[in-house]
């Protein structure tokens, strides 16, 4: 039977053409895509560091006024109809590349724009042009069309051979700091302005980048990701000097990215003679974000830069970690062990999981299904197979403001620990906490120790030698304010534990971290009453 020649089967089937399509509000959205004002202007820089001519000096000029600012650079390659109709305007397109421009993503500076201000202005004339072209936009944030604008032609205001942007953002919103603006930009283009490439002026006060101080520099020329890597680390005097931040800085075309690294090294955390190590590195092969805030540190390039430079940066580090910190006083030592011993008893709760994760209707339980304070202390207190065992070391008699481990503490009687080692006295150690429970693994710690770190950092959780640690900063200003007592102490590596928790939030956060506080302080607490109640005597036996 014939079905006919112009049918395929039961139903002739169809194509239909589906094409992609963008919504102009999406711009609309990378308005949004800098954290401070400060990150919006460096992009426009950025744009202007691109413009370079080779052998000729850019000039960048930024005024800041309530409600506007101005942005004027004199030297570059600058722009002409053609530029301003095919790259400026065109969203997501560029002709930049991949280790020559820095910005190449078609979209920073025209977002930039609409984070600061309302409105704008630009003019703009070519290398080599005696005239110049622009347009304006009194509403930009508008995203609700594609902007189509009408080019007047005028005078370019600097010779023929220089080129030339102007651009003017009106309605700012976002007005940042001038001081600031000059502090960050002198860090972001160092190598730039040193080399004298760039000169960079904000409210007619140039921008001229701090000097180092420094003892010893070594130059750096290795090969890693299939390119030279070129720069230098140095060591600051002892101590450094304050506002550094110790680690190798990261340049991608001469433009930092993202904070100091230490390829894989533990960093200041681990001893504080590292804050005296810091340094540069130039990385055009490697791949950063659009926003330039961070390497791609998911690329081939990177990971082999990071193993090269830790391996090149492995004896310094081995140096400075032999180097004898800050010593800390022997009643804070004394402290930090009882703090440990506090805290190993606190967090039995929090990894059995029943301090906040309880489930409802357990019995000895508030209504919300949590333990309440004094059920919570008999939790943590040591079961019966553990006295057996291996007792809980007790816990000192300490009261707020004196806790730095009295001279006459009877509490640590029969457990002196372990003595300090030579020449690492500005440390102190306890033994192991030994967790239980369901997810302790994640939270528990090792020891507590102090060490003089960075003034900046209260505390860091650093694992070493495969043992989990808190680090209490000696040189913090509020811990030499209350001399290390043991309350300081208890609270400070109570945060670094919570902060471990997943997915906690910040409320989540803090209230976990005052009910463990509450917890340690009813321990203390129970361990001082049975201390001073009087024990019952025996009566003496009758004659018979």
């Amino acid at each position: 039977m014939s079905t006919g020649s112009g049918s395929s089967g039961p139903a002739a089937r169809r194509t239909r053409v589906v094409r992609e399509r963008i919504d102009p509000r999406l711009t609309a959205a990378l308005f949004a895509n800098y954290r401070t004002p400060v990150d919006a202007i460096l992009e426009l820089v950025d744009n202007a560091v691109d413009s370079r001519v080779p052998g000729r000096p850019l000039a960048v000029d930024l005024s800041i006024r309530p409600g506007i600012l101005v942005l004027t650079v004199v030297g570059g390659e600058g722009m002409g109809p053609r530029d301003l109709e095919r790259e400026y305007l065109r969203w997501g397109g560029s002709r930049k590349r991949a280790g020559e421009r820095i910005g190449r993503y078609g979209q920073g500076g025209k977002a930039a724009v609409g984070h600061l201000g309302a409105r704008f202005a630009i003019v703009a004339g070519r290398a080599g042009d005696d005239r110049a072209y622009g347009f304006s936009d009194q509403d930009y944030r508008d995203r609700s069309r594609l902007r189509t604008y009408e080019l007047q032609e005028r005078p370019k205001p600097v010779d023929a051979p220089l080129g030339y942007v102007r651009i003017e953002i009106g309605a700012v919103d976002r007005n940042p700091d001038a001081r600031k603006l000059r502090q960050r930009l002198a860090e972001t283009y160092r190598p730039l302005l040193e080399a004298g490439e760039i000169v960079i002026r904000v409210d007619r006060v140039p921008v001229v980048p701090a000097a180092w101080q420094l003892e010893e520099r070594h130059e750096v020329a290795v090969r890693a990701g299939g390119r030279i890597v070129r720069g230098w680390y140095w060591l600051l005097p002892d101590p450094p000097p304050p506002g550094t931040d110790p680690g190798v800085r990261l340049y991608h075309l001469g433009r930092l990215v993202g904070s100091p690294d230490w390829f894989g090294h533990a960093g200041p955390a681990s001893h504080p003679a590292l804050n005296r190590l810091v340094g540069e590195v130039e990385l055009p092969h490697v791949p950063v974000t659009m926003n330039k805030s961070d390497v791609d540190r998911g690329s081939d390039e990177w990971a082999a830069v990071e193993q090269r430079l830790h391996r090149l940066l492995a004896p310094v580090v081995r140096r400075l970690g032999l180097e004898s910190g800050r010593l800390a006083s022997p009643q804070a030592l004394r402290t930090a062990d009882q703090v440990r011993r506090i805290l190993a008893r606190a967090l039995r709760l929090l990894e059995s999981g029943r301090l906040f994760e309880s489930e409802e209707g357990t019995a000895g339980m508030r209504g919300d299904g949590q333990l309440s304070l004094d059920e919570a202390v008999r939790a943590a207190e040591p079961a019966p197979d553990e006295q057996a065992g291996e007792p809980a070391p007790p816990i000192a008699d300490a009261q707020p403001g004196e806790g730095e481990g009295d001279e006459g503490d009877e509490g640590d009687e029969g457990d002196e620990g372990e003595p300090p080692v030579p020449g690492r006295q500005d440390e102190a150690k306890a033994p192991p906490v030994r967790p239980s429970g369901r997810g302790a693994r994640g939270r528990a710690i090792g020891e507590v120790v102090i060490r003089a770190l960075d003034p900046r950092m209260r505390s860091a959780m650093v694992v070493e030698d495969g043992v989990r640690r808190v680090v209490i900063n000696s040189r913090y200003p509020l811990y030499e304010v209350r001399k290390g007592d043991i309350w300081y102490q208890l609270e400070t590596a109570l945060r670094e534990v919570c902060v471990a928790i997943p997915e906690a939030t910040v409320p989540e956060f803090e209230r976990r971290v005052n009910e463990l506080m509450l917890v340690s302080l009813s321990l203390t607490e129970r361990r001082r009453r049975a201390r001073r109640s009087p024990r019952p005597r025996t009566p003496p036996l009758l004659p018979p």
